[in-house]
């Protein structure tokens, strides 16, 4: 199993309603709090971390999970 593999799979293992806080408190340098939407999930030092964009101007965000 790769690192994307196990990023991923350690996303899904948390709780759906848990996910939602979680995408819904990005920060954007544009807009400030945001929601992250069309992300990836990958692996940076053994964290979870989502890649994205902010839903309301469309930059690039992110969100590590630990």
């Amino acid at each position: 199993m790769d690192k994307d593999e196990l990023a991923r799979k350690r996303w899904m293992a948390v709780p759906a309603h848990i996910r939602e806080k979680f995408e819904g408190n990005v920060f954007c340098r544009t807009c400030g709090v945001t929601r992250i939407v069309d992300y990836i999930v990958d692996s940076v030092d053994f964290k979870v971390v989502l890649m994205g964009t902010c839903a309301q101007c469309g930059g690039p965000v992110s969100r590590v999970i630990d």
